[in-house]
């Protein structure tokens, strides 16, 4: 079994390998994860004057979103530990002609700012790919002000989300079904099982703890559309795809497009997924 550090090493090779796919989506992925965007910033609290810690920013959700509404006399610090998600997120950053937004290099379980440097948190599908998902928590209940409320997003069980499984059946079908999920380890669903991502806050100090699923529907113009979100998510099943020959991909191709037929209407495939978003305060 690897070692956390091992583990947190290997986070940071996928996310940093996925990068460039991930920011060619970010339009799309904008688009999907608006409600999850839009939950958190409501859910913090956020007004002009605020201060905000942005984790796992990726190409900059929903860091620029808000950079905006603690504008004016309010900052975000973004933050991500993949460096060339941290470049993607300044891009675009820059491009938004925002000055009060930040972006750093920095590890979610090591957060370098003081106690009580923030007056909210912000973390977008981001915390269930730690290994030490207790120690970050900690970190961020001690970044915050009194009252600050930390929100953030993770994904439901497998079974809530078809839009997160549909590749994995797919793959299962051509013979090459993907590893169990392991809901002990750094991964989509670690903080997917009933109740932990609950007490996962709870034990940390926080109180007023409220965690509740999120559904949605993602929509599919066409099956490349779909392929392509497919192949901007990191991890071992990508690099496994990466290394079929031309005519394996296209068995798993037409293996994903029958899977995703009972979804399909007139072209268009619409998949559920649930994310869990949850806000605690310290």
């Amino acid at each position: 079994m690897p070692t956390k550090d091992e583990q947190k090493e290997q986070q940071r090779r996928q996310w940093g390998a996925n990068a460039a796919s991930w920011d060619a989506q970010h339009e799309r992925l904008e688009k999907e994860m608006a409600a999850v965007s839009e939950w958190l910033c409501r859910e913090a609290g956020l007004q002009p004057g605020m201060r905000v810690l942005d984790m796992a920013c990726g190409s900059g959700h929903p860091a620029i979103d808000v950079a905006r509404l603690v504008s004016p006399g309010g900052s975000v610090v973004a933050t991500d530990f993949a460096a060339k998600m941290v470049e993607a997120t300044r891009r675009r950053v820059a491009a938004a002609g925002l000055d009060n937004a930040e972006v750093q290099i920095m590890d979610l379980e090591e957060i370098d700012y003081s106690d009580e440097s923030f007056d909210a948190a912000t973390c977008r599908f981001g915390l269930m790919f730690c290994p030490q998902p207790e120690k970050a928590v900690a970190e961020v209940r001690r970044v915050l002000k009194p009252g600050g409320r930390f929100v953030l997003s993770v994904w439901d069980e497998p079974g809530e989300s078809p839009g997160q499984t549909v590749l994995g059946e797919a793959m299962r079908r051509i013979s090459l079904p993907p590893a169990p999920v392991d809901f002990d380890a750094p991964g989509v669903y670690q903080l997917a099982p009933p109740g932990k991502l609950q007490r996962l806050l709870e034990d940390a100090g926080y109180r007023s703890v409220r965690v509740e699923p999120l559904p949605q529907e993602a929509v599919y113009e066409s099956f490349d559309a779909l392929w392509g979100r497919a192949m901007a998510r990191p991890g071992a099943q990508r690099a496994e795809i990466e290394a079929m020959s031309a005519a394996e991909t296209q068995r798993l191709k037409d293996a994903l497009a029958e899977v995703a037929q009972p979804y399909t209407s007139d072209g268009v495939i619409r998949l559920r997924m649930t994310p869990l978003c949850a806000v605690a305060t310290k």
